[in-house]
Order: C-alpha cells, then structure tokens, then sequence
C-alpha cells in the first residue's frame, strides 16, 4: 500500500520520501544484515527517494526480538529525520507496532508534524495468539493504554475493516470523523488475463488432473495451516489435492506433520514473487482461508481480495461475525464455517468436489465482480492519496512528504 501511494503521489508532483528498514521478509533469503555502527542506504526509485536504515532486523516470528525490531527502526526513524530530512508537511506512517510507531508518534508531536497513522493490525489484541494465556492479562492493559495514546495522537487514522474502525472508535476513544476505512488493496491490473491452469501446474511440478484446494500465504502460527492438513487428510478425497503456497516460521511443522499423519497429495510450493501470486492461484479450484478462532475480527487477510480477483470459490473457516465472513457472504463467493471445525471442513471438502466446473465459475464470478467494485487498487490509492494531499501545504517553499515507513 505505501509503495502504491508513494508511488501515486510522485506521479501527481509531490515531493516524496520513504524511510524502511532493510527487507528482512522471508526468513530464508539472503539480504544484506545491517548493524547499528552501519549508515543509510539511499537509493531511487520511480522518482522517489528510499531511505534504508540499519536498524535490528528479526526474520524469525519470535516475540521478543520483533519487539525490539520495532523499537529499533522507531529509533532510527528518529534519528535520520532529525539529522537529515527536513521538515515534511505530513508522514503517512505504516510502521511496526508498538513501540515503533509510539517513537515516531512522538517525534512528530514534539516537532508539530501532521500524522495519518495505517492500522494493518490491532494491538495487543493481535498478540494473543502468541501468548501464553497467563501472560494475556498482564501485557494486555498498558499495551492497550500504548495503542491508544498512539492513535490519539494521530491526526487520521487508516483501518482496513469496519470492525477495527468500531474498536478504535469504541475502545480507543477516537472520533470518528478523524477515522475511515480502506480496505487493503490488490493490483486488479494483474488479473486481466488468467493463467493456463495446466502451464501453471507444470511450472510448480503439481498434477494438473486433480481437484485442487489452495492455501497461499504466510505458514505462521496462527494461520491454521496445520488444521487444514488435518482436514484434508481425514476428508481422504481421492481425486483431490491440497497445495499450500508460501513460507514462514510454521512451516517445517507443517511438513513433518504431513509425514507423520502419512497424508498423501499434498504438495509445499515457495515463490516469494508476489507477481506470481495470479499464476499460483491459477492452479486452484477452490481457494482455503482458515483463520484462528477469535484472530479474524480485527482484519480482512490480504490474501482474500487476492482471491476474488483470480475468480476462485472460497472454502473459509473464520469467525461468522468477522468481516472476513461479512465479505463472502455478501460476495456470494463461497462457502464459511466456524474457525477449527475439522469435521465440517473435511466434509465440505468432499461436498465442493463434487461441484461442476460451471458450478464453481457462478461462484468464482461473483467474487471478482466484488473484488474490483471494493477492493481494486485504482480505488484504494486514490481514496487514501487524497487524504495526504489534504494535510499537505502545496506552496513553492515546503511540499515536502514522508511516505511508507
């Protein structure tokens, strides 16, 4: 989204600059590691000038040290904007929570700069899930009491589902005119044209002659990646396969649960190139969107929109009152039950199977029709472009902008 808008707003003659850190996403690959005693990085890109900065980076999903990444890049935000940047007229901040955003935050307010503040996730609601039980109630009330003097202090507040806007409203005491929602966006121009399903199974080596359930994305924790193994295993559809596209912390557990249940056709394909995300989809038949109980209330995955516009069924497991749950309803796109019911997803799994192609089409159709009319790029970046323009002093002296940290 920040590259969009940086993107966007070049194009329509601001001055702009992103401050990130060095990539650090997936785990696996081999990128530059920084240290403290390590300068920034400026490079140029479309017109746009992209600082990186060496601040701690931690691949692994491992709580402490994502904490301390957090701190880290806020610090060194800090830092470069008061050595090297003057002062912008507004900073569209996308940075980790919460003690990263909390450094900038107040960096911004001391030096009276104008803050619209992207919210992706709600913390520490979003830590549960990575928490013992025990440690729920003792980190939950000052990182809550955190978030809400971060979102206070912004001067608008970006969500991206209706059911965040209302928390924020409701829990973090933030009016409402100073808060709206959109939506994460895809790319619709990447979907024009659909893949040749069979090339694509080709290039993946994935037999193209079976019913094919898909899962991409991150293989984390919390994303149920190993209900779904589970689900498919006990569903034991001959003439199905389940294909799951991506990486993360989760996934060597994934694959050792694959041999200790001795489930067959299943299949594990890496691309970290999300301009294959079209191709890779073009493989599926029916798209799998599980989610913890009680992680999908907050947010709308980003895989989802993705979904619609590859005009793919989906096959969810969330929260009936989530807007994950609200989205496919509404689409008429698929099919919802609740989070981590094994026995209804394994059943559904045989029902969908036997659906015709025609059948799937209907569905599949109506979820790209959805897709474009609320989650289209060229929507979303014009909505969210015309909010910074609005808090930015367009004179010949100062139109300087900070975008995408």
């Amino acid at each position: 989204m920040a590259r969009d808008l940086a993107i966007h707003l070049v194009h329509h003659f601001f001055d702009v600059t992103v401050i990130c850190p060095q990539p650090s996403r997936p785990e696996s690959a081999d990128y530059r590691r920084y240290s403290d005693s390590d300068s920034a990085v400026v490079i140029y890109e479309d017109g746009i000038k992209i600082v990186r900065l060496p601040s701690f980076a931690a691949p692994e999903s491992r709580l402490l040290p994502r904490l301390y990444e957090s701190w880290s890049f806020g610090r060194h935000v800090c830092r470069y904007l008061a050595k090297n940047l003057k002062k912008p007229d507004v900073m569209y901040v996308n940075a980790w929570p919460l003690f990263g955003q909390a450094l900038i935050m107040r960096y911004a307010k001391l030096n009276m700069i104008h803050v619209i503040l992207q919210i992706m996730d709600i913390y520490p609601d979003s830590l549960n899930g990575k928490l013992p039980t025990i440690l729920h109630s003792i980190v939950s009330k000052p990182l809550t009491r955190l978030d809400t003097w971060i979102a206070q202090q912004s001067r608008f507040l970006i969500v991206i589902s209706d059911n965040m806007r209302r928390t924020y409203i409701e829990n973090r005491r933030v009016s409402p005119d100073r808060i709206t929602t959109i939506p994460t966006w895809q790319d619709e121009s990447l979907y024009e044209n659909a893949p040749d399903r069979i090339d694509a199974c080709h290039r993946y080596c994935v037999p193209n002659n079976l019913f094919t359930f898909l899962y991409l994305g991150n293989i984390g924790p919390v994303a149920g990646v190993d209900f779904l193994i589970r689900a498919f295993h006990e569903a034991a559809i001959d003439g199905a396969q389940l294909v799951i596209v991506g990486d993360g912390s989760a996934k060597a557990d994934c694959i050792k649960l694959v041999g200790s249940l001795n489930a067959k056709r299943i299949h594990f394909v890496s691309d970290p190139d999300a301009a294959n995300v079209p191709l890779l989809q073009s493989m599926a038949h029916v798209c799998l969107l599980p989610m913890k109980r009680g992680t999908g209330m907050s947010s709308i995955p980003s895989k989802l929109p993705a979904y619609l516009f590859s005009a793919k069924p989906v096959l969810a497991t969330v929260d009936p009152d989530s807007d994950t749950a609200r989205l496919i309803r509404e689409s008429e796109c698929g099919w919802i039950g609740n989070p981590e019911d094994l026995d209804w997803l394994a059943s559904k799994m045989r029902e969908i199977t036997s659906m015709t192609i025609g059948e799937l089409s209907i569905l599949g159709k109506k979820g790209k029709a959805f897709g474009l009319a609320h989650y289209s790029k060229t929507l979303g970046v014009h909505r969210l472009a015309d909010i910074v323009a609005s808090f930015v002093n367009r004179t010949p002296e100062r139109h300087a902008l900070l975008s995408g940290l």
